[in-house]
């Protein structure tokens, strides 16, 4: 009986070995693994912190017309410059030198242009904006006697606001702007860890929402921000991006092309 009790509790102290190393070796394998799985980066204020990431410049994100949008129905009932200005530049404003309205075309001036002395618009600068199409692009340019806002000191002032024509109705992204700015910034993140010393410039991708609302004719419009490689990465993005678009519609209810740009660049550089 004595034999049999000590063979048992010996039996039993042999189990109690194994299923300790059993557990030990589980909760090794466990704290493996957890040392091994990649931590997942903090972001905060678009700043990238783990082990794989560094801290990003802010950048600006952004889909919008080429200039300050303006309905077609307004241009052609446009009389002069305050029709284009805000109120704040208006009050600016004492005695106005000229006006030149430039048409613009490949993102310069063209030939198609005309002056005037008054802040009314001539005959053949009304002419030129009622001939104007849906997004083509212009500016007026003024030079005027105007009083500083800060130091109310009379002084020689220009503005030059630009303007992009567009219908009633513009195209529109149907999970809204902010999914589509956060859609370029969540997919550019990890392209981004090659910026040096904060330095980035801005860029231009222009693109067409076409009358079935897919996105066409992508082109890299303007600048660089100085890596090829993030270049690339921005066009490929505005080349895929995913979703619906509703297409623009003109006054009469017949939908259109309309093209876009997408600006991406430092925060206060764009």
């Amino acid at each position: 009986m004595k034999k049999r009790i000590i063979i048992s509790t010996t039996a039993l102290a042999i189990l109690a070995i194994v299923l300790f190393g059993f557990t030990n070796l589980k909760l090794n394998e466990s704290k493996e693994t957890a040392t091994t799985e990649p931590i997942e980066p903090l972001i905060e204020n678009n700043a990238f912190f783990g082990p794989y990431e560094k801290p990003l410049p802010n950048l600006y994100y952004g889909v919008d017309t080429r200039f300050k949008a303006v309905k077609k129905s307004d241009i052609d009932k446009a009389t002069s410059i305050y029709d284009f200005i805000t109120k704040e530049e208006k009050e600016q404003i004492i005695d106005i030198k000229y006006i030149n309205l430039i048409v613009i075309e490949n993102n310069e001036h063209s030939n198609t242009q005309e002056s005037g002395k008054t802040a009314a618009f001539t005959e053949t600068q009304l002419q030129i904006l009622k001939a104007t199409d849906y997004f083509s692009h212009f500016t007026v340019k003024s030079e005027f006697k105007g009083k500083n806002p800060k130091t109310r000191n009379i002084e020689d002032m220009f503005i030059s606001p630009h303007i992009t024509v567009v219908p009633n109705q513009q195209a529109q992204y149907v999970a809204g702007k902010e999914a589509l700015v956060n859609y370029f910034k969540d997919h550019s993140r990890r392209a981004m860890s090659i910026i040096t010393d904060n330095k980035i410039y801005p860029i231009k991708i222009s693109f067409i929402i076409n009358k079935k609302g897919k996105v066409t004719d992508v082109k890299h419009d303007a600048m660089s921000t100085g890596y090829p490689e993030i270049d690339a990465k921005l066009m490929e993005l505005v080349k895929n991006i995913p979703g619906q678009w509703i297409p623009a519609q003109k006054a009469n209810g017949e939908k259109t092309n309309q093209e876009l740009v997408f600006t991406f660049g430092p925060d206060d550089g764009c």
